[in-house]
């Protein structure tokens, strides 16, 4: 069992009625995402290089004019890729 150490998105601004997610990048090889308002329920864990196409997918104009995501996380460049089981 790992340790995560979550944050908010900037998005939610604090505000209890926004509906967020937690992302925790702590962890060498795997982010882990949580539904901010279930801070004690499940996560989902994927491996930092599948998030860092989730996060190029997200932020990519698509053709039908969506806006990308703007955010300062980023994954970690440094960390080693390992199978998230």
């Amino acid at each position: 069992m790992h340790d995560f150490d979550f944050r908010t998105s900037s998005y939610s601004k604090g505000q209890a009625d926004q509906e967020c997610v937690e992302v925790a990048t702590n962890v060498v090889g795997t982010v882990a995402v949580r539904d901010s308002k279930r801070g004690a329920g499940p996560t989902v864990q994927v491996s930092d290089a599948a998030w860092a196409v989730f996060l190029g997918a997200a932020r990519a104009p698509s053709a039908v004019g969506r806006r990308p995501c703007q955010t300062s996380a980023a994954p970690p460049s440094t960390a080693t890729v390992v199978p998230v089981t």
